[in-house]
């Protein structure tokens, strides 16, 4: 009976010992590696994610740049190529353009952004984020940004995307109207169940806010009329449930207008978002 004891002690001790040296063990319980910038997980286009945050919960992309002490990114987007890592491509609503860029560990300095200075990015290796630090108006601002996971072909598109995603997710219901299914504005600038028109694109900057302050503007077409741009302002109730498009009168030279009559209206019912999962409810369904 002795010698059984000793034996099970002498192959506890052993087993013991031997997974506290197991490198597989070892590695297994280390903390995960820390990853830092590189060119290969900087390459992309990345997303002001903030701003179309704030354009979805206020409901207006100009209430998103200058309501409650908001403002307007220096850019909405850039992007980052690993073969050219000494520039970067940004997009504002109206221009494209491209910045000298110096890297130093997990920061990026965009040169001359503006009157001569620089904007820093720093990438964040816990979240995989871009935070964009900008001074050069005197007033400190921080805007966060994300790598897009579409496949646009620029950094605007992949920022619109975004951005329409967050402003116009829901069902679309017209008011006075009876329709087989809701009509939706797609994240790709898609509508969709609408007979006028069936591709949209929200003003974000340039001469496209021919309205001033008083309202968003959003320009409707469709691709069986050639040549049906037309220019609609758009505005939400407070809680986001209602969305008026007006017609815009528009003046000869094409650089302002004045509101008209309503167009369409709808009623609007967002997604109901799922609901928790509880602690071994995935295991059960599984």
């Amino acid at each position: 009976m002795h010698k059984f004891v000793i034996l099970f002690t002498f192959l506890g001790a052993t087993a013991l010992f031997s997974c506290k040296n197991d490198p597989a063990a070892a590695t297994t319980n280390a903390p995960a590696a820390i990853e830092h910038a590189t060119p290969t997980n900087l390459a992309g286009h990345w997303i002001a994610l903030d701003f179309c945050s704030r354009a979805g919960s206020k409901h207006s992309i100009l209430k998103a740049m200058n309501q409650d002490g908001a403002h307007l990114p220096i850019v909405y987007a850039f992007t980052i190529n690993p073969d050219q890592m000494d520039s970067v491509t940004c997009y504002t609503g109206s221009e494209k353009f491209k910045l000298a860029a110096r890297i130093n560990l997990d920061t990026v300095e965009l040169k001359n952004a503006n009157q001569g200075k620089s904007v820093y990015l720093v990438y964040l290796p816990q979240s995989k984020d871009i935070e964009l630090f900008d001074v050069t108006t005197g007033t400190a601002h921080i805007d966060r940004f994300i790598k897009s996971k579409t496949s646009n072909p620029n950094g605007y598109m992949a920022f619109t995307t975004a951005l329409n995603h967050h402003l116009f997710e829901g069902d679309f219901t017209p008011i006075g109207k009876t329709t087989d299914k809701p009509v939706q504005f797609t994240p790709g600038g898609y509508i969709l169940n609408f007979a006028d028109y069936d591709r949209y694109l929200p003003c974000t900057g340039g001469d496209c806010f021919l309205l001033g302050d008083q309202m968003d503007v959003i320009t409707m077409a469709t691709t069986k009329v050639k040549d049906s741009k037309k220019m609609f302002g758009f505005r939400y109730s407070a809680k986001g449930d209602t969305l008026n498009i007006y017609n815009m009168i528009v003046g000869d030279q094409a650089k302002a207008a004045t509101l008209g009559s309503v167009a369409y209206r709808f009623l609007r019912k967002l997604p109901v978002p799922a609901a928790p999962t509880k602690p071994g409810e995935q295991k059960k369904q599984q």
